[in-house]
This record gives C-alpha cells, sequence and structure tokens, in this order.
C-alpha cells in the first residue's frame, strides 16, 4: 500500500524497546456495521494509503512506539439500520451524522487536547481528510483529462466542458492549489496530463466518474468516424484506472470493436449506444 506520509517526533533518543502496533481502517464491514448502522458495498473497498507514526510510548519511557495506520475507502448502501455500539461508545455518544469534507476538516483542524497522544491522532486524521479532499477535488475533472488524453476532439472539449467544469470546481474551492496551478495551463493535452500526474492516490467512484465521462464520449462519438473512434476507445480502455477498468460498463470499451473485424458496423453502433444510455436509467 502507498505510504501517504509519515510522523516521527524523533522524541525516543534512550529508548531500547520498541512496541509495534498496526492499526487497519478496515475489519471495515463490520465496525461501520456496528458504530454508523451503514451497510458497506464489499466490492467497492479499496486501499487508499497507509500512514507511519514513531514516537516514544506514553505507558513505557523506554519503548519506542511505532504504529502504522491502513485507509480504504468504501461505498455504502443508502439505507442504515440500528448502531450497534459497546459500552464506552454509549457513553460517548457515538451518533451517526453526515457531513461534508470540509466541514470534519474545520472540526478536526480546531481541536486541542493536552493529550499528546490524542492530539497526534487527530492531527494525522485531519491531513488524511485533507489528502482525500485534495483527490476528490481532482478526481471531478478526471473524465474530461482521460477523454482528451484520447485525442478525438480533444480542444473542443478542452474549450467547452473542460472549461466550464473548470470554472464551476474553482468557484466552490477558490484558494485550491492544484487547481490555480491548472487553469494556468494551456491546452488539452497539457491540461489532461497535469491532472493525471495529480491523481497517484485515485480512488474513483465508478458512478461519480462514469456519468461525465459517458457523457463526454457520447458526444465525440456523434462527430467521429466509428472506425476511429473504436480504435481510440480501446487504447483509452487500457489506461483507465483500476478501479473501474474491469466493470460494467466500462469493460465495454475492451470489445466493442470486435464486430468491426467482420464488418458489422450496425453491431458495433449498438454496442456502444447501449453503453452510452448506461446512467439514463
Amino acid at each position: 500500500m502507498k505510504q501517504l506520509f509519515e510522523i516521527d517526533l524523533h522524541d525516543y533518543d534512550g529508548c531500547t524497546k520498541t512496541f509495534s502496533r498496526p492499526s487497519a481502517r478496515n475489519a471495515l464491514v463490520r465496525e461501520v456495521r456496528e458504530e454508523t448502522g451503514l451497510t458497506v458495498i464489499p466490492e467497492s473497498i479499496a486501499e487508499f494509503g497507509s500512514v507511519m507514526r514513531r514516537q516514544r510510548s506514553n505507558i513505557d519511557a523506554g519503548t519506542v512506539f511505532e504504529q502504522e495506520n491502513f485507509y480504504y475507502v468504501c461505498r455504502t448502501e443508502q439505507e442504515a439500520g440500528e448502531q450497534q455500539l459497546d459500552d464506552y461508545e454509549r457513553e460517548a455518544e457515538f451518533t451517526l451524522r453526515l457531513t461534508d469534507i470540509d466541514e470534519a476538516i474545520r472540526v478536526n483542524d480546531v481541536y486541542h487536547s493536552d493529550n499528546s497522544f490524542d492530539e497526534i491522532m487527530i492531527k494525522r486524521e485531519l491531513r488524511v481528510l485533507q489528502i482525500i479532499r485534495q483527490t476528490m477535488v481532482t478526481q471531478s475533472l478526471l473524465p474530461y483529462a482521460y477523454v482528451m488524453k484520447a485525442g478525438l476532439d480533444a480542444e473542443k472539449i478542452y474549450a467547452d466542458e473542460y472549461a466550464n467544469a473548470l470554472d464551476a470546481v474553482l468557484e466552490k474551492h477558490p484558494d485550491n492549489r492544484f487547481l490555480r496551478e491548472l487553469e494556468c495551463i494551456d491546452g488539452a493535452e497539457q491540461s489532461a496530463e497535469f491532472i493525471l500526474s495529480e491523481c497517484e492516490h485515485a480512488i474513483v467512484s465508478p458512478d461519480d466518474f462514469g456519468k461525465g465521462f459517458l457523457q463526454l464520449l457520447r458526444s465525440v462519438y456523434q462527430d467521429t468516424e466509428l472506425s476511429a473512434f473504436s480504435k481510440s476507445m480501446y487504447e483509452l480502455w487500457g489506461k483507465l484506472p483500476d478501479g473501474v477498468m474491469n466493470i460494467e460498463p466500462f469493460i465495454t470499451l475492451n470489445y466493442a470493436d470486435d464486430p468491426l473485424s467482420y464488418g458489422d458496423e450496425a453491431q458495433t453502433r449498438r454496442i456502444y449506444e447501449r453503453l452510452f444510455e448506461y446512467y439514463d436509467k
């Protein structure tokens, strides 16, 4: 798993022992159900990254406390059931509250505790949330990057759909460093390359990504000769994120052009048109 960052206080000179405590933000299905009442969709679980934390133990001054935290992302069913809390969780009044990531970051950012262990833990979670937010902002532009990278109608998409999408996301995040840098880049290919280079932690929601992606492909398809479109789509499929590449509707791009090999253009068109209608239901 990719390491997001490391926290090392270097406060353990003279320590002779190390206590390691791996901590998975996993056991995911059970913990999410118990603490929130939500049901995780198992096939949606994907790695996000890890954080290593190293400091002097607050229990034994001669020991280095070392903990690697593993983070995953997932989707859940919409309906929530009852929470199944432990006694200490009930006493702490754990409740399910849906909030946007900006609010979560704001609350964690102002948190302060006299307990240094708690303080570092919360600041770690704050930094992870900030990385997630950056990833979410970047990935809102991923459909445009992939389609522009494919080459067909790239400059038209850059000047129209992409320009409007960038303006919209900039309006929501006017101080975002990545967006400000992106705003200064000219041209479809250069913009696509920059977006893709920023997505090293990309965890793509198939539905969020797919709706924009297929809408763009539909507009390109309508203005492009079929054999050229099919060739470009097969190459594009091979570059899609691992999280969507081999699931419906995206895997269709891998075989939609097969009927062309024996001259059946109508069948290829039917396959593509069903693909574009996938999110219309």
